[in-house]
């Protein structure tokens, strides 16, 4: 048999497949296998719905392998295998391994037919039909298990459909499950927020309500004093504590002779001060009791009828003041015990004598008064009988017990009224003896001195004002006199007001204004005029009059300005405070300094120039971050022009135009009197600071030029006119252009002749050692306290020629505490020379950065503990940046600085970008942990190769050192870093970390750091961040970054592909700010030593793929 190129085609179910076609002795044909290999289950075949026979061989047997005639170019159906002879194989196994066997068995042998057999035509019948038998279980075992695999893999197809749903169907739920966690957790974020507003909340309620009750406690004690007061004032209108003493001794005599009024004796009555609890002690021995008041007394002039009236009153008194006396309200010594000054000399000399007399007189006389009849004679007295009663009269006085319960006799207003008719007064005004009339807290008149009314009344006006500056939340300066405060509410301003006009002892008012109407600063300006304040700072934000905002505001702080009281104005950050047109007072002529800071103004320039031409007698002009471009810059130099006493002029990053020194030099030369000049940060250029230095460089005292276009030409110039006793300040630093060869051979000449006590010297390009070491040489050092100069070459020469001015004995009293040259060619030698030279001179700033102080090769272990020695006691900042230092000069400095610890004074110490490994670095920070002087370290490096190398050592410096408020450092983790920050995110202001790396976790506890209540960072600068992809936790974080409130300056830079949507934090940043300027603990000295510009904010993020 052979395969041909024809086909037989054959269809079921819809579809239709090509059969090939067989070739052989009995004609062309299909085989019924060569269909099933088509058709797994073909058992039969119809045409036209008539079944096609099997072809037979001549005794009617069907040809093996069976077959079909072929029927060209028609199709015919196939009929599969009846399903219940496939069940029946299906269900009994047994039978279809046996019929499986006998196949096999059958197919081994020979074929069925052979020409030579010879074989009898019944068994060749028998052996086709077991053979037909043996095809058919064949057939329908191949069928049956091309079914099973087509049923299995039909199963398994829709098995793995539905599995793959499944799985599609967890990781929707999944993902539904993590986003309705994230929502639970914000709702519970929210809720928590929610329940600590609600605490803090309950807590204002308490603390409202127990204020309101305090309110209603004062309120009813006022209440009940006013009514006592008002009682008393009527009842008591002169003071009620008096005694009578006679001028001389009258012992022996006859008392009814020496109260006569014939009698030519006289007596004189005292008042007494009326001190007490309620008052404050005075003098070296805090006198606080009821005393004799300093006057010399009033004559009595008739003593027979005041001695009948008040004479038991008296003798009380006096006997009080004998004996003493001691009750809660009252506390009155013993005579003998008291040492009596300030008094008349005619009063104390004898004192106790005739206070003795005086009792005896009374105690005598009342007891005559009672037993003899009225106008008996004085010839009719039994004198014996009075001298038995005087020499007796030590029994009639009360004992100092017996006299405590029954020390004042009741006595009526109109007593106490008629009292000064008896009296020969002296007096010009109607205060009697020196006593003012007083009210206490239980609304009781009190009768005090002079020096008790001085002392408590205006120390009691100053505790109540300086309980007002606490409340919201300022400081009061007693050596400065300078306060400061922050008055949130109008009625925080009224009351603090109130309290402010009753106060004297301070002269600097620094005030903050929020949420502020045009009525809060009028009543400022009201208040300050009964207050001696000369200088007044303002800061003020959110005003409340929306009408009319400019014209309204500028006109009550004109009032204030021409007020004539104060002579300093200070305005910080109030927004459009010039309008364009309003009515300026022709002259204000008290104002002697003005000042204005963050300020804009805009079209109000020509309002601002008005009020400089009326400020006539102005000698002190500083504008900082006051923009003054074209029109703006010549409408105030205008206004300047007309300040003919000016003499610190201060224009500080006013954004001053270029080709603006013409204008400037101009208006300078009319200012005969200019001392300080300040233009830094400004876009001058060169020549525009030439032609200012030849306008008033001769007559300057102080010149800051920091951050401007000085060159080769102002240097030439400044050499010229600048005149040696005159300048003591220079700054001339961070300049656009670097100076060249001349240039600096003029400053080097200039600084050899000046006497400056500041000197900041400008960056050149060609500044040798020896040309530094020649300029350092001429420096005058007796008065120079501050020297910074930046070079490129210095090394060994200039740091020797230091020292030898440093040791010159000329030079004995040196006052040099800051000290910045950049030596990048230093040696060990060098360094070392350098420190021992700094002995004498008091706290420095010294930076040695870019140097070649550590090579790699061995150094002198003494030269480097000689070195560190006189670092650690004597300066303040150390700058080694860059100065190949490695681990074995770490361990140096690292003893060096624990045995100098207790005089340790470093503040700043900056070894980053050196050779040191991670273990030299932690040896660093563990030596620091207690240091309590130190407030800034940086010690980051790329030397650091390992991931989180640093965590472990910059925790446990974080959790011990409370000291460090700027930190930077590299290769933590940020678990480690959450960690540590937790423990004194109360002291850092500023953290710089670089490789930071961390997982799904540490993003977490890192973002719960970040908005966390305890977090005060205000800059926060995060580099090559190496955080996992995990886009849901970089969400958070940026959540987090946004909840924050305190950080002003960020910076957020990752090595993978994320990024944090910069302009998007960047109004957060500002809301930050924003805070930052209401708040009253923050300032500006914060940001500063945060590393930032006070008025600079940013937030800048960048990745690196």
């Amino acid at each position: 048999m052979t395969r041909t190129h024809q086909t037989q085609t054959f269809q079921l179910n819809q579809v239709t497949k090509e059969v090939t076609v067989t070739s052989g002795a009995d004609g062309v044909y299909v085989l019924l296998e060569d269909v099933r290999d088509a058709f797994h289950l073909a058992d039969e075949f119809t045409l036209d719905g008539e079944p096609v026979p099997f072809l037979e061989d001549e005794h009617h047997e069907r040809l093996f392998p069976r077959r079909i005639a072929i029927h060209p170019g028609r199709v015919l159906t196939v009929v599969p295998l009846p399903d219940k002879d496939i069940q029946s194989l299906i269900v009994d196994p047994a039978r279809l391994a046996m019929i499986e066997e006998s196949y096999v068995f059958r197919s081994s042998l020979s074929p069925l037919s052979s020409p030579s057999s010879g074989l009898s035509r019944s068994s060749s019948s028998c052996q086709l039909s077991d053979a037909t038998l043996e095809e058919k279980i064949h057939t329908m075992l191949e069928s049956h298990h091309h079914k099973l695999q087509e049923t299995q893999d039909h199963h398994t197809d829709t098995l793995m459909e539905q599995l793959v749903d499944l799985q599609s169907q967890v990781g929707r739920l999944q993902q539904d499950l993590h986003e309705a966690n994230a929502k639970i957790a914000e709702q519970m974020h929210e809720m928590a927020e929610m329940q600590t507003k609600s605490l803090e909340l309950h807590q204002q309620s308490i603390d409202m309500q127990q204020i309101a009750l305090d309110k209603l406690m004062r309120l009813q004690t006022k209440i009940t004093a006013v009514l006592t007061q008002t009682f008393e004032l009527h009842e008591y209108p002169a003071p009620r504590l008096f005694i009578v003493l006679p001028e001389v001794g009258y012992e022996g005599l006859n008392p009814s002779s020496v109260l006569s009024s014939f009698a030519l004796t006289k007596f004189r009555l005292y008042f007494l001060c009326e001190c007490g609890p309620h008052t404050t002690p005075v003098g070296s021995r805090q006198l606080n009791h009821i005393h004799i008041a300093r006057h010399e007394g009033y004559e009595i002039t008739r003593p027979t009828e005041f001695f009948g009236k008040y004479g038991s009153y008296v003798l009380k008194l006096l006997m009080m003041l004998k004996n003493g006396i001691s009750l809660a309200s009252l506390a009155v010594p013993m005579l003998s015990l008291v040492n009596i000054v300030d008094l008349p000399e005619s009063l104390v000399k004898g004192l106790g004598d005739k206070v003795n007399t005086s009792i005896q007189l009374l105690s005598v006389y009342q007891d005559v008064i009672d037993r003899q009849a009225p106008g008996l004679g004085a010839d009719k007295v039994d004198v014996t009988a009075n001298r038995e009663a005087l020499s007796d009269q030590s029994i009639m006085v009360p004992t100092k017990d017996s006299d405590a319960n029954d020390s004042f006799v009741p006595m009526e207003g109109a007593d106490f009224r008629m009292l000064s008719s008896f009296l020969k007064k002296k007096d010009q005004d109607r205060a009697l003896g020196n006593l003012f009339r007083t009210v206490n807290e239980e609304g009781h008149v009190k009768w005090i001195c002079l020096d008790h009314y001085r002392a408590t009344y205006h120390n009691k006006q100053d505790r109540q004002f300086e309980g007002e500056v606490a409340l919201n939340q300022g400081t009061y300066d007693h050596q400065l006199g300078k306060v400061s405060v922050i008055l949130s509410s109008s009625y925080a301003a009224e009351t603090f007001m109130v309290a402010m006009t009753r106060a004297h002892a301070f002269n600097e008012l620094d005030v903050h204004l929020r949420n502020y109407s045009y009525q809060d600063l009028r009543h400022l300006g009201i208040a300050l005029l009964s207050t001696n304040v000369s200088k007044l700072t303002l800061r003020a934000h959110q005003y409340k009059d929306f009408m009319a905002v400019g014209k309204r505001r500028i006109h009550a702080i004109l009032k204030m300005m021409n007020s004539g009281k104060i002579r300093c104005f200070h305005f910080k950050q109030i927004k459009d405070l010039f309008p364009s047109k309003t009515v300026i007072p022709k002259e204000m002529p008290s104002i002697l300094s003005l000042e204005l800071t963050t300020m804009s103004v805009k079209e109000g320039h020509e309002t601002l120039g008005e009020i400089l031409r009326s400020c006539k007698n102005l000698s002190e002009l500083r504008l900082t971050e006051v923009p003054l471009k074209s029109q703006r810059l010549t409408s105030v130099l205008k206004g300047v022009a007309a300040c003919t006493k000016l003499q610190v002029l201060s224009l500080r990053a006013c954004d001053i135009p270029s080709q603006s020194g013409g204008a400037l030099a101009s208006t300078l030369k009319t200012f005969k009197q200019l001392k300080e000049l300040d233009l830094g940060f400004s876009l001058l250029e060169d020549s525009d600071i030439c032609e200012i230095i030849e306008a008033v460089g001769g007559r300057l005292e102080k010149l800051w030029l920091p951050y401007t276009g000085f060159g080769d030409e102002s240097a030439i110039a400044l050499e010229r006119v600048v005149v040696s006793s005159h300048l003591k300040c220079l700054d001339i630093s961070d300049s656009v252009n670097e100076l060249g060869v001349e240039g600096m051979e003029s400053i080097i000449r200039l600084t050899s002749r000046l006497q400056c006590t500041e000197l900041v010297m400008p960056r050149t390009t060609d500044l040798s050692d020896e040309s530094c070491s020649r300029m350092v040489r001429g420096l005058n050092l007796r008065q120079l306290e501050r020297l910074e100069i930046e070079g490129s070459n210095c090394g060994d020469l200039t740091a020797a020629a230091l020292a030898e001015v440093l040791a010159d004995p000329n030079h004995s009293h040196v006052v040099l505490t800051t000290l910045r040259i950049d030596l990048p060619n230093i040696t060990l030698d060098g360094a070392h020379m350098l420190g021992r030279a700094l002995g004498d001179c008091r706290l420095l700033k010294l930076s040695l950065r870019h140097s070649l102080l550590f090579q790699p090769v061995v150094v002198d272990r003494r030269l480097l503990e000689d070195l560190f020695r006189s670092a650690g006691s004597r300066l303040t900042v150390l700058d080694l940046r860059k100065s190949n230092m490695n681990d074995e000069v770490a361990l140096v400095m690292c003893e060096c600085f624990t045995e100098t610890s207790a005089i340790c004074r470093l503040e700043y110490l900056d070894v980053s970008r050196n050779q040191m490994t991670a273990a030299g670095a932690s040896r660093v920070l563990d030596c620091f942990q207690s240091n309590q002087s130190l407030r800034v370290l940086r010690i980051e490096s790329v030397s650091f190769t390992d991931s989180g190398c640093m965590g472990h050592a910059m925790k446990r410096f974080l959790e011990v050192n409370s000291s460090v408020q700027r930190l930077s450092i590299s290769h933590v983790n940020l678990r480690d870093l959450s960690l540590g920050l937790a423990a004194r995110c109360h002291v850092l202001k500023s953290i710089e970390v670089q490789y930071v790396d961390g997982e799904v976790d540490d993003i977490f506890s890192w973002g719960e750091f970040l908005h966390s209540s305890s977090n005060t960072l205000l800059r926060l600068v995060i580099k090559h961040a190496r955080v996992c992809e995990d886009e849901r936790s970089l969400e958070y974080l940026c959540q987090c970054l946004k909840q924050n409130k305190t950080i002003l300056d960020l910076e957020w830079e990752f090595d993978q592909g994320w990024k944090v949507d910069s302009f998007v934090l960047q109004r957060y940043i500002e809301r930050n700010q924003e805070l930052w300027r209401k708040s009253a603990g923050s300032r500006a000295d914060d940001l500063v030593l945060a590393g930032m510009d006070p008025w600079t904010i940013r937030a800048v993020s960048q990745s690196h793929d």
